[in-house]
C-alpha cells in the first residue's frame, strides 16, 4: 500500500460521519416535534377538562342562586297578597261610616 491509497477511503469515512450526522440530525427533528406535539395535546386537553370543570361549577351556582332568587321573590310575592287579602278582609268587616 502507498501513500496515496490511505487518502483514497477518506472521502467514503467522511460520508458516513455525515450521515450519522444528518440520521441523527432527523431523529433529533423528528423525536423532538413527537413531544411537542405530545405536550401540546396533552395540555390542551387539560385545559378542556378544566374549563368543562369549571363551566359546570359556575352553572350549578348561578342556578342555585337563581332557585334562591325565585324562593325570595315567591316569598315576597305571598307577603303581598296577604296583605292585600287582609286590608280587603278588614275593610269587610269595618263598619259604614
Amino acid at each position: 500500500m502507498t501513500h496515496s491509497t490511505h487518502f483514497e477511503f477518506l472521502p467514503d469515512i467522511a460520508r458516513l460521519y455525515q450521515n450519522a450526522a444528518e440520521t441523527s440530525g432527523r431523529h433529533l427533528m423528528v423525536s423532538s416535534a413527537s413531544i411537542i406535539q405530545e405536550h401540546t395535546l396533552r395540555a390542551f386537553t387539560e385545559a378542556s377538562r378544566a374549563c368543562a370543570q369549571a363551566l359546570a361549577k359556575n352553572a350549578v351556582a348561578v342556578q342555585q342562586q337563581s332557585i334562591g332568587r325565585f324562593m325570595d321573590a315567591n316569598l315576597k310575592a305571598g307577603e303581598m297578597m296577604g296583605q292585600a287579602w287582609m286590608q280587603a278582609w278588614t275593610r269587610g268587616l269595618q263598619l259604614p261610616k
